[in-house]
């Protein structure tokens, strides 16, 4: 059973405060984001991405260039 959804009587559910699907699901994600922690990366595998991605932005034409000589 998904643990969104609630298997209880009508009358359970009401006096529970009658919370609907996607109203638990807002507090879920809410309280997923919320304890959230970035995962550490490695400083030399950090300084590596940066690298790639510097070197890719001088080797990948600005949009505007693309395509301009046809």
């Amino acid at each position: 059973m998904p643990e969104m959804f609630d298997n209880n009587s009508i009358e359970q559910w009401q006096a529970e405060g009658a919370i609907e699907i996607n109203e638990r699901a807002l507090k879920k994600a809410g309280m997923m984001l919320n304890e959230y922690e970035e995962p550490k990366l490695d400083e030399g595998v950090n300084e590596a991405l940066l690298e790639y991605i510097a070197r890719r932005e001088r080797e990948i034409p600005a949009a505007d260039a693309l395509n301009q000589e046809y």
